[in-house]
């Protein structure tokens, strides 16, 4: 689970049961919005991995012959090939969900097989409501994105038992290089509120669209003048600019609809992730006639741990404080516009809204400096 839906699931105070303002103004959710332009965003989801596993772990005894089957299976393969090991720690993994005295080495299937009624229930709600849950990601993932010009962007997506450690869903390519999502079902609903297919499958859709737009962000961003450009006036402010605004987006599908104007109901996770984006910034700034610590500083920040734990929930609260002060689409044109734009936006909306976290006075300062298209 992302750090910001972590952040989202330990708020002490609850969201109101009911709100349905219209989708993109102030107060809502922006994930129902119509698109700007007409993407393409396509999603299959398959669940075959998951029904022939569940399929062999009912059986009273361990079959090989299973085993090797659902070793052919892209989603399997991308599964032993993300963890690092070889296809006999899988069997043997496997074959342990039928021996209480067999410790599981990497993949969990002994916790499946014990609830393995449970999962079919969810499971059959998932393949009847297969072409609903591809028809709302692709719908939320095309919500988000900018308006000046279509994009087209596909991702087959993957539901399987058994993803590697402790992650709940696995992104990757597949052999025809297509990009992929394999989601672990028990992993990603394991804490949803049983009995209620619709809260899991609203959990299932928010974790596929996030991974939709992702991909559709990144063919967006190879196609625009605006995010190639170089930002020199940034400084050594830069690569963090360039990390917030690109990860921001993504991050903020982790947040259960209900929870939006994120300011108003995680207020406190919002201030401590926007202080820590502005400790980032003035380090950067302090090591600017430091050309040893400015690298190694810039390397942290390009890391891809730094943008889940601070560059991504930052990115989120910055975004739906535009959303919430300007409207949805006053963010899209920021985002059209590049990412000092996304930045100058939100100072903006700072100026506008006093209870939104303010940047510390070294990034404006060398947000307002900096030249850049003016945000539409």
């Amino acid at each position: 689970m992302a750090p910001l839906a972590l952040l989202v699931a330990g708020c002490a105070s609850a969201p109101p049961a009911s709100r349905t303002p219209a989708p993109g103004a102030p107060g809502s959710a922006p994930f129902s919005a119509p698109p700007a332009a007409p993407h393409e965003i396509r999603v299959s989801v398959d669940t075959r991995a998951a029904q022939e596993i569940l399929a062999s772990l009912a059986r009273a005894r361990f079959d090989m012959t299973d085993v090797k089957i659902l070793e052919d299976m892209v989603p399997v393969k991308l599964t032993i090939q993300d963890s690092g090991r070889p296809a006999d720690v899988f069997e043997h993994d496997f074959r342990a969900a039928w021996d209480p005295e067999t410790r599981t080495a990497v993949f969990d299937f002994a916790s499946v097989r014990r609830e393995k009624e449970k999962w079919s229930v969810v499971l059959a709600a998932v393949a009847s409501g297969r072409e609903e849950i591809e028809r709302q990601a692709a719908a939320r993932a095309a919500a988000l994105l900018p308006g000046d010009r279509p994009v087209s962007a596909k991702l087959a997506v993957f539901i399987t038992f058994g993803v590697a450690g402790l992650a709940d869903n696995l992104v990757a390519k597949t052999p025809d290089g297509m990009p992929a999502l394999v989601v672990d079902l028990a992993r990603v609903l394991g804490e949803a509120e049983e009995g209620s297919p619709s809260n899991q499958i609203t959990r299932l859709v928010r974790l596929i669209s996030g991974s939709a737009y992702g991909q559709a962000w990144i063919v967006y961003r190879e196609g625009s003048t605006a995010w190639k450009r170089p930002l020199p006036a940034l400084g050594p402010l830069e690569p963090l600019v360039r990390v917030v605004a690109e990860a921001g987006p993504v991050s903020i599908f982790t947040v259960e609809d209900s929870f939006f104007p994120l300011s108003t109901w995680l207020t406190q996770p919002m201030q401590r992730a926007i202080n820590e984006l502005n400790r980032m910034g003035e380090r950067l700034v302090e090591s600017e006639k430091d050309l040893d610590v400015r690298i190694m500083l810039a390397s942290e920040v390009k890391k891809p741990d730094f943008a889940r734990r601070v560059g991504g929930p930052a990115g989120a609260y910055m975004e739906d404080g535009i959303i919430q002060v300007f409207g949805l689409d006053t963010l899209r044109g920021a985002l059209a516009a590049g990412p000092l734009a996304f930045f100058q936006q939100y100072v903006r909306a700072t100026r506008q809204d006093k209870n939104l976290p303010t940047l510390s006075k070294v990034i404006e300062d060398r947000v307002a400096a900096a030249a850049a298209p003016a945000p539409r």
